[in-house]
């Protein structure tokens, strides 16, 4: 209280020990032996209950944003399978980078994010969509690289034309392989140099295997897989319809990154592992997965082989170790 002497509770303080269990008079002490006496252990339980419940309630505090990263998931709303718009061909694409995200939690590196249904088992053949372009790019060895465009019959929950009309748009932006020495042309007909496939999930596994068990897409050249006779690149409909971590829910720009990334393995590119000068990630690394440098460094991701003022584009490629591995990098075995 207010003006009180604290000098006077502690001289009071010192009176009780003094005087307990003194004299003839019944005092604290006998209480405290006539309280265990009639309740046996429960006069010791219950103290220590207490003390145990006042220690329980000092510790309790709200998660570390670190825990809370672990298991939350974005906040962000996920874009349906077929909502998102084509970006412009002369325009930049938005994009968040993993280490950027402040309205965000990111998500596992190697896990599927949420969103809409996609089909998991389709019949194993595939239709080619009609259509054709002319040839765009300019090649410097005079190759016109061919391509025709499949969905996987059984494949439901895309949408065919704008995944047909994306795949066309993106490969003839200038900053895709064709602003840079590559020539290609659409064709729906004859046999094409590869084959750009939307793919079911458990189909892609017969041509991009599955050791590693994540959802991927991939390249598989002719002859790697039994009965394929022609290059072909393999959209796995899950991504295409979920997107990856590292994009932060920017379902175009990842479905514009497949595109890049799986038709330059087509085009005879490597993975890249190293981000580029201005922090880019290379379109040849593995964003899929994540976007870890060997060094521990994190690229911004990025859909581009060639984005705007990145003079050091495409970025050093490399053959795939278990050092340079985006998937080992992420912490899988």
């Amino acid at each position: 209280m207010p003006g009180r002497d604290p000098s006077a509770d502690i001289a009071a303080a010192r009176r009780g020990v003094a005087t307990f269990d003194a004299g003839d008079e019944p005092g604290v002490g006998d209480a405290v032996r006539g309280f265990t006496r009639r309740y046996g252990w429960r006069a010791y339980a219950l103290p220590i209950l207490v003390i145990i419940t006042i220690v329980a309630l000092m510790t309790v505090k709200d998660p570390s944003a670190g825990e809370r990263g672990t298991s939350a998931a974005p906040t962000t709303a996920q874009p349906s399978s077929t909502g998102a718009s084509n970006p412009p061909a002369a325009s930049d694409t938005t994009v968040h980078s993993e280490s950027a995200s402040p309205n965000s939690v990111p998500l596992n590196a190697l896990s599927l994010p949420p969103g809409a249904p996609y089909t998991k088992s389709g019949e194993g053949t595939y239709s080619i969509v009609k259509g054709t372009t002319k040839p765009f790019g300019h090649s410097s060895t005079g190759k016109i690289w061919t391509y025709d465009i499949e969905v996987e019959k059984g494949v439901t929950g895309i949408d065919v034309a704008q995944f047909a009309a994306l795949v066309d748009q993106t490969l003839a932006d200038p900053r895709s392989w064709s602003g840079h020495g590559v020539e290609l042309q659409r064709v729906d007909s004859g046999t094409p140099d590869f084959r750009v496939s939307m793919t079911s999930a458990f189909t892609v596994r017969k041509y991009c295997g599955y050791t590693i068990k994540i959802e991927t897409s991939c390249y598989a050249a002719a002859g790697s897989v039994s009965g394929l006779a022609v290059n072909r690149v393999v959209f796995d409909d899950a991504r295409w319809v979920r997107g990856a971590p590292s994009y932060i829910a920017d379902l175009t720009a990842y479905r514009t990154y497949m595109i890049n990334h799986e038709d330059g393995h087509a085009l005879g590119h490597m993975h890249a592992h190293e981000c580029l000068a201005d922090g880019l990630a290379p379109a040849m690394m593995q964003q899929t997965i994540g976007l870890k440098t060997p060094s521990g460094k994190l690229c911004e991701a990025n859909p581009w082989p060639y984005p705007q003022g990145a003079k050091d584009a495409p970025g050093a490629e490399a053959v795939d170790t278990r050092q340079n591995n985006e998937y080992y990098l992420q912490g899988g075995e």
